[in-house]
């Protein structure tokens, strides 16, 4: 559980936070806060059904979709060639431009412990994409 002030959009937050949520919501925030850690400059911000992450000029370089209380998928700008038993294509719905690969996390699944160095390299990859 995170003990300490998150970055994550505010919106977000109050998003995962009903009675529905309650079993994803720690996941949720541990994702945001995995995502955020890479740089002071990166930025998070909700829209209707995901959560942008952006580096300071705007580019995306993850999003995670809090669509379905029962699970979140984040896809990232990862480097091609990454592969890893829990990444996968973008499901049906989840695409957006510079992602490369997905990952989800259902009610009662660990996050995947590369998630941090994931993260990393999605940040510092494909920092000419532009934000949609």
């Amino acid at each position: 559980m995170i003990r300490y002030m998150s970055r994550l959009d505010e919106r977000a937050v109050e998003r995962v936070s009903g009675p529905s949520w309650q079993a994803l919501k720690p996941s949720v925030l541990e994702i945001g806060d995995s995502l955020l850690r890479v740089s002071r400059d990166a930025q998070s911000n909700l829209t209707t059904i995901y959560v942008k992450f952006e580096r300071q000029d705007g580019s995306v370089y993850a999003v995670m979709w809090i669509k379905k209380s029962t699970q979140v998928v984040v896809g990232m700008a990862l480097p091609d060639g990454t592969e890893h038993g829990r990444l996968h294509e973008a499901p049906k719905g989840m695409t957006y431009p510079g992602l490369t690969r997905y990952f989800t996390v259902q009610v009662g699944e660990n996050i995947p412990v590369e998630l941090v160095d994931w993260a990393r390299r999605s940040f510092a990859h494909n920092r000419s994409s532009s934000s949609s």
